[in-house]
């Protein structure tokens, strides 16, 4: 079975391929890797492949079918395919979504400057234009594919880089990858950072479910249920907790900025959108 891995930008998609290369022998595919082997048999160059893309859609199906070709004849090699729309054309695959915090992705992109085209005023001007920029992205994706690349649903793992070592994290993916490769499971399965999750009851509320049941909104994961069990890992300094993703549309009320401080002073940690 095949990885392919999507992900917001800034989440370290490409450390991730590396290090799962490196260590379990993986090769990668990368969306630019196939874009290379189809130009070589247009008998163009990559630079001019990319710039026929932006006004030709019929030639990123042309990428797609080269990824799905790849997928279908080595079925059984270990590949990763870093690419944000491999998981909808490889063939019998394992399908991650690589997330991250908006403010922490900003803070590994202005470390990182990739040219001109990526410069900010500051850290928050980086995360509101990051966001922006996978908003227009997706936008793009949805209207040729009718597909949402951001939609949780569409994936079998989503894991959060935003405070894990990349060891940490290539690890575990390792862990639920051969799980899955095993006794495959059904729906979505998260392994995110207690950090990151946004309590929903007052700190006097707490509720001491061992089942950890969250929603995405508005660029955050909020804690619906297993409130004592993700506060525990969190002091216990685990990387990682798992919960389970409820539907869209399920109920969420943010707590206020004092009852999210209440948190911050009981448990030493922070927020980074109050």
């Amino acid at each position: 079975m095949h990885i392919t891995i999507a992900g917001k930008l800034g989440s370290g998609k490409s450390t991730i391929c590396k290090i799962l290369q490196k260590n379990h022998g993986f090769e990668i595919y990368s969306t630019g890797a196939v874009q290379r082997e189809v130009a070589k048999e247009m008998g163009i160059s990559t630079l001019e492949l990319n710039q026929r893309m932006l006004s030709d859609p019929a030639l990123d199906h042309v990428i797609d079918d080269a990824v799905a070709k790849l997928s279908r004849e080595r079925r059984d090699d270990a590949i990763i395919f870093d690419s944000r729309m491999a998981w909808h054309f490889a063939e019998r695959s394992f399908k991650i979504f690589v997330i991250v915090d908006p403010l922490i992705a900003a803070q590994r992109v202005m470390l990182n400057p990739r040219g001109s085209e990526e410069t900010y005023r500051d850290v928050y001007d980086a995360r509101d234009k990051l966001l922006e920029r996978g908003l227009v992205e997706n936008a793009r994706f949805r209207d040729i594919y009718h597909v949402d690349n951001l939609d949780y649903h569409n994936y079998d793992l989503i894991i959060d880089t935003s405070f894990a070592t990349p060891e940490s994290i290539c690890k575990t993916i390792y862990n639920c990858f051969t799980a899955y490769s095993t006794h495959p499971w059904q729906g979505t399965r998260m392994m995110l950072s207690p950090r990151t999750l946004y309590p929903t009851l007052p700190l006097e509320k707490m509720d001491d479910s061992p089942a950890i049941e969250a929603v995405y909104s508005d660029n955050r994961h909020f804690l619906i249920c297993g409130h004592k069990a993700v506060f525990r890992a969190l002091q216990e300094k685990e990387d990682f907790v798992c919960a389970r993703l409820l539907p869209d549309g399920t109920a969420v009320t943010p707590l206020s900025p004092d009852q999210l401080a209440a948190y911050e002073k009981a448990y030493a940690t922070s927020y980074t959108q109050k």
